[in-house]
C-alpha cells in the first residue's frame, strides 16, 4: 500500500489514474479522498482566505478541457499560453503535449503547484514555468495568446479580477478557453464578459465520473473586433 506523502501543509494519500486523450496517455496521481484532506484544514488556515484544497480533486471540467485541448492541438500549438488554476496538472500536461511556444502554469495554492510538478515528473515531461498567483493582484509581466482554465468561475468575488486579467494579459488577437460545468453562478460572469466586449462560442462535452454523466461546457472567448 502506498504511503501518504507530505505536500505543503497536507498529508496526501494518493491514487494513480491513467487518462487516454487521442494518441496520448497521461498518468495522474490524485488524492484518494478529498473529504479526508479537507478535514486537515485548521480553522486558522481557512480563516486566512476561506480557501479549501479543492485543487486536490480531479474535476470533470479538467478532464473535458484536457480532452478538448488534445483534440484541438492547433489552439495552443506554438502559442504563448497561461493556465489559471493548474490544480493537479492534468490540463497542464495536455497543453504541454501540444507544444505551446511558452507555457506558464499558475495557482493560488502552493500545494497545487507541488502536485503539478509531481505529475509532470511522473510523466517524464520537462517542467514549464510555474508561479503562485493571486488573481486579485496578479504579478504578470507579459501578455499571452491563450489563457486557459477549468472550473474557476464559482465565486462572484473573483469575477472582476478574472476579467481584469483578461484585459491586461490577453493579446488583442488572443483567445481564452474555459471549461465550466454549468453552475448557475457562472451566468453572471458570462454576462459581465459580454458587457466588456467579449464574444464566445460554446461546445458541450460529456464526462463520465462516479457513474454520472456530467455535461461540461467549453467556452472559446475573444475580444469583439471593432468594425
Amino acid at each position: 500500500m502506498q504511503q501518504p506523502i507530505k505536500n505543503n501543509n497536507y498529508k496526501l494519500d494518493l491514487i494513480k489514474e491513467a487518462h487516454q486523450f487521442g494518441d496520448g496517455r497521461i498518468i495522474i496521481e490524485r488524492v484518494r479522498n478529498l473529504d479526508n484532506l479537507i478535514d486537515q484544514v485548521s480553522d486558522d488556515q481557512f480563516n486566512v482566505d476561506e480557501r479549501l484544497p479543492y485543487w486536490a480533486e480531479l474535476w470533470p471540467s479538467a478532464i473535458a478541457l484536457s480532452r478538448f485541448v488534445a483534440n484541438n492541438s492547433d489552439l495552443v500549438k506554438s502559442k504563448t499560453t497561461l493556465e489559471l488554476g493548474c490544480g493537479l496538472g492534468l490540463t497542464s500536461i495536455s497543453i504541454s503535449l501540444q507544444n505551446p511556444s511558452y507555457l506558464l502554469l499558475t495557482d493560488y495554492e502552493q500545494g497545487a503547484l507541488d502536485m503539478t510538478m509531481h505529475n509532470f515528473k511522473l510523466n517524464r515531461l520537462p517542467l514549464p514555468d510555474l508561479k503562485q498567483l493571486d488573481w486579485r493582484s496578479p504579478d504578470l509581466d507579459r501578455q499571452f495568446q491563450r489563457i486557459i482554465a477549468s472550473d474557476i468561475i464559482y465565486e462572484e468575488r473573483f469575477f472582476h479580477p478574472l476579467i481584469e486579467i483578461f484585459q491586461s494579459h490577453l493579446r488583442d488577437d488572443g483567445k481564452i478557453i474555459i471549461a465550466e460545468p454549468n453552475r448557475s453562478v457562472s451566468r453572471e460572469f458570462f454576462e459581465m464578459l459580454r458587457n466588456h466586449g467579449y464574444i464566445y462560442s460554446v461546445t458541450n462535452k460529456s464526462v463520465m465520473q462516479n457513474n454520472q454523466n456530467i455535461i461540461v461546457s467549453i467556452y472559446i472567448i475573444e475580444k469583439q473586433k471593432n468594425e
